[in-house]
């Protein structure tokens, strides 16, 4: 989508997260609320979470230019800072099979990655945008773009453990073996197991990306958590909507999405350790276009509790990977703000 070039007083914005911020009266505010807050290095407090984090997901463009929201898994080492503008991933052998040769993503040196770190227990969240400096085989090395912490409002708080679940035959088999039979499927319609995953869902990640992707800090790649009641998306026919609750304002993806409306979205089954890739093709649906939301996902009603907008997803293809991931994340204590939202019912 072509914008006019918008300037901000935080640089760290480009001009898709300002239209947006614009259109609501606020880029003034939030330009002076987070100059200083979006750097370009890491503070020690962010590096340590970083390097302890249980739950990370990373954000890669595949081979057709759909971002892809991906979460990672490894060693007592898996992520280092060396210095407060790097991190380093040492990523295993089955996370590097599944960006090789089951996604297809791009982790050369020069390419753009994002980055969110969540620890379920206190529903602390961080962000980090980069580009890959480094790269052989597992081992990854990003500089940082940008560095961030976000607000908990939407994350749920879990109790993580690791149950390697093995895809053998088609029966899943709790092991703590590595040994993990990658069996993945891809098709271009949503069906039904796939429906009942994500129409039961209360957690996804979307990964989203600047048009360019170019040289400049905020010309990157982006994940985001997003997160509400059991429910609160809705599926109809190979199309996704799911509401945009107040946040940061910073529209960090919905900014992106207005640039360029490739999508990837990141599902999985905590039961199982299924993960469901979604590429797609976003839309912001402003407030004024709740009405058409409404009639074109065929629920009654004129409202959505918390919800300040829409997104609606064209979806292209679900990639789906059996087995896979090694932890699960039981729900213990939901959070107080998706209590607070509606659902599709």
């Amino acid at each position: 989508m072509s914008l006019p070039r918008l300037s901000s007083i935080n640089p760290a914005f480009h001009h898709g997260e300002i239209a947006l911020q614009k259109k609501l009266g606020i880029d003034k505010e939030i330009g002076e609320r987070t100059n200083g807050f979006i750097r370009s290095y890491m503070p020690e407090q962010h590096r340590q979470f970083f390097t302890s984090c249980p739950f990370t997901v990373l954000a890669l463009v595949d081979d057709e230019g759909y971002p892809i929201a991906l979460p990672i898994w490894g060693g007592d080492d898996l992520i280092e800072s060396p210095s407060p503008t790097q991190l380093r991933f040492h990523l295993p052998d089955e996370v590097l099979d599944m960006i090789r040769n089951a996604l297809n993503l791009d982790v050369m040196a020069g390419s753009k990655i994002g980055i969110v770190g969540i620890e379920y227990a206190t529903r602390r969240r961080n962000r980090l945008n980069g580009t890959i400096s480094h790269a052989t085989d597992g081992n990854l090395t990003i500089l940082v773009d940008q560095s961030f912490g976000n607000c908990p409002q939407y994350i749920h708080k879990r109790n993580t453990t690791k149950k390697r679940r093995l895809a053998i035959d088609g029966q899943l088999e709790n092991s703590m073996s590595d040994n993990v039979n990658m069996t993945t499927t891809t098709t271009h319609t949503i069906n039904a197991r796939v429906r009942s995953i994500i129409e039961r869902a209360e957690t996804f990640f979307i990964a989203s990306r600047h048009n360019s992707l170019g040289q400049e800090a905020n010309e990157g790649l982006d994940v985001s958590h997003r997160g509400g009641n059991p429910g609160f998306i809705n599926v109809k026919g190979n199309t996704i909507t799911f509401p945009d609750f107040s946040g940061n304002k910073f529209f960090n993806t919905l900014g992106n999405i207005l640039l360029d409306p490739h999508v990837g979205i990141l599902f999985w089954d905590n039961e199982t350790g299924d993960l469901f890739f979604v590429k797609a093709k976003a839309k912001v649906e402003p407030t004024e276009s709740k009405v058409t939301v409404f009639r074109e996902t065929g629920v009654k009603g004129a409202a959505f509790k918390g919800a300040e907008r829409f997104v609606s997803l064209s979806v292209i293809s679900v990639t789906h990977i059996k087995g896979i991931y090694p932890y699960s994340h039981k729900i213990t204590d939901m959070s107080p703000y998706a209590l607070q939202t509606g659902d599709w019912k």
